[in-house]
């Protein structure tokens, strides 16, 4: 290889590197837009991780003095929980 060839395929390689950084870059904004909505619900659920743990602490106390009674108001909750969220959907899909 002489230094014309040496020359071409080093500007070559240069450019074919900057375009791949290119290409990566508007990947990662790609990503970034797709996974908005679940680092929003990350950073939301981080601000109420204090509270969370100590709610769940108390239920795991209670779980180990009255298991049955914990586990009845476990079920009742997760009803309500779901009940709610199926409610929000159908109001949703009547105010369309």
């Amino acid at each position: 290889m002489n230094r014309r060839e040496r020359a071409a395929e080093l500007e070559y390689l240069e450019t074919r590197i900057l375009q791949q950084r290119l290409d990566i870059g508007h990947a990662l904004h790609d990503w970034r837009d797709a996974t908005a909505p679940i680092d929003h619900g990350w950073q939301r659920l981080m601000q109420w991780r204090a509270p969370l743990l100590s709610g769940f602490g108390l239920l795991a106390a209670q779980g180990v003095r009255r298991p049955r009674s914990t586990r009845a108001w476990m079920r009742r909750g997760l009803s309500t929980l779901l009940l709610v969220n199926r409610a929000r959907a159908l109001y949703r899909l009547a105010r369309r």
